[in-house]
């Protein structure tokens, strides 16, 4: 095929394309955010850098999530006028000038090349990622039930394939699969990536409690129960340790702003539990007991004390000294983004200068105190507009305010799980986003900030057309 008509074919295609985004810009957005996140592990896989001759998956759906928000639908009008919204993205515009000023470029010294092609365009997710903020708060102004809708089919069916090749023995998505204590024959399997099915159970319990109307509210227990049971067989203390704070959250919310009864809140979520551990002991019932070891593990490592296996942990051994020894020679700015030999000791392998698996220590050896101090300005702005939102609805709760906000209010109490795992139950993993997931947490910012802002709309103009607090509603939100 001659050349021209190739160029031609390609911008008929791309031009049908962008039709498309334009004239279905919720579904697109939402589609793209949940495979931006790789709800199965397989772009991360199979789409690494090394594939793709130094691109990346994130660089393909990072951007098309901006596509939808240029749709002549979707009003892009007063997002300025939030004052929420814009203190979160100024106090994270603060942090991205120190990130790619201080921490990126004086602090390590190199020359301008070398910043550019090592630390802007190797780490450039890390970078830019938070700008995703922009879009979610956008478009989750605008609607959300689809996402809830795409999330739930998405989940029910990387799940149940997930299942099914573990349990046939067959290849479909990439498996982690180690043992879990050395000679055991405890095996954790779990998926590379799960993306944001995780959020799931807030969801499903918050409906189960509730009762919530919704047409896929049974699809939404297959999606928890089956996520729960991914989360017991991967045998892994942080994800434990998050499912838990799931759990609190909701039910700490639903006490909090619901005056729900103690009593019914046991019975209820003693009957959501047993639904999951149902599943688990259909699928994989010695899984029941590998739990509960883990949780003396968990219990354990709390109290500082060896695991049952009798090893210590390593990272508190040798982590934490190595992260210290770089904190005591550049306390105020830290490392930088080029660990340079004169912080690196003998005493220690390269390995323990690793900061994926104790980043509250690494983050603070690697940005230094300033860096740290400048970064917690975006967590104070987030407990800021949560304690907005909780006080707003404490103050309004009852039967009709419920009904009428079902939707946002879900994506609240969504949201307060993703926050209280990250802010109070998981405390060595904090700062962890600032380096591998800044798209994660900004979408949570964003989701309940949109959340916040459709709550005080409705209030402040009640012929707001909002999607009237169903999980299913058709028209679009904003359109005036």
């Amino acid at each position: 095929m001659p050349g021209f008509l190739v160029v031609i074919l390609a911008l008929l295609l791309a031009a049908f394309f962008v039709w498309m985004v334009f004239s279905w810009p919720d579904f697109f957005f939402w589609l793209f955010l949940i495979l931006l996140l790789d709800p199965t592990g397989y772009f991360t896989i199979y789409f690494d850098k090394e594939s793709w001759g130094g691109l990346y998956y994130q660089d393909l759906f990072f951007p098309l999530t901006f596509l939808p928000v240029l749709s002549p639908k979707v009003d892009k009008s007063g997002i300025w006028k939030d004052k929420y919204f814009k203190a979160v993205l100024i106090a994270e515009l603060v942090f991205f000038f120190y990130h790619v000023v201080v921490y990126g470029y004086i602090v390590p010294g190199n020359d301008f090349n070398a910043y550019v092609r090592y630390f802007l365009v190797r780490w450039r997710m890390s970078v830019f990622g938070f700008f995703i903020l922009i879009p979610v708060y956008i478009m989750a102004k605008r609607k959300m039930s689809v996402f809830v809708d795409l999330l739930v089919v998405i989940t029910v069916v990387v799940f149940t394939v997930f299942f099914i090749q573990l349990l046939a023995g067959i290849d479909i998505f990439p498996v982690m699969q180690f043992e879990r204590y050395k000679g055991s024959g405890i095996m954790r399997y779990s998926l590379f990536s799960t993306g944001l099915a995780d959020y799931t159970i807030p969801l499903a319990l918050f409906v189960f409690l509730l009762n919530i109307p919704y047409r896929y509210k049974k699809t939404l227990y297959v999606a928890a129960s089956l996520v729960f049971v991914s989360i017991i067989i991967a045998l892994t203390k942080s994800v434990y340790v998050s499912l838990f704070a799931y759990i609190f959250t909701v039910f700490f919310l639903m006490y909090k702003l619901f005056n729900y009864p103690v009593m019914s809140l046991f019975r209820k979520g003693t009957l959501f539990s047993a639904l999951l551990v149902v599943a688990l002991l259909i699928t994989f019932p010695q899984y029941l007991d590998y739990s509960v070891r883990l949780g003396k593990d968990i219990y354990l490592f709390i109290t500082g004390n060896p695991y049952t296996s009798g090893v210590k942990e390593a990272r508190l051994e040798n982590q934490v000294p190595a992260h210290l020894g770089i904190i005591r020679q550049s306390p105020f700015f830290g490392a930088g983004a080029d660990v340079a030999d004169k912080y690196i000791s003998l005493k220690y392998d390269k390995s323990d200068y690793e900061i994926s698996d104790l980043p509250v220590t690494g983050h603070l050896a690697y940005f230094g105190i300033v860096g740290i101090l400048v970064y917690l300005i975006f967590y104070a702005q987030i407990i800021r507009v949560m304690r907005k939102v909780y006080l707003f609805i404490k103050f309004r709760i009852s039967k009709e305010f419920l009904a009428r906000n079902r939707i946002e209010i879900a994506m609240i109490f969504v949201s307060f799980a993703f926050f209280f795992k990250t802010l109070i139950f998981r405390p060595n993993y904090l700062f962890k986003e600032i380096t591998y997931d800044r798209i994660t947490i900004n979408f949570f910012a964003g989701v309940m900030l949109a959340a916040f802002y459709r709550l005080r709309e409705k209030y402040n103009d009640a012929g707001s057309p909002i999607e009237n607090g169903s999980f299913n509603a058709n028209k679009d939100d904003n359109k005036k």
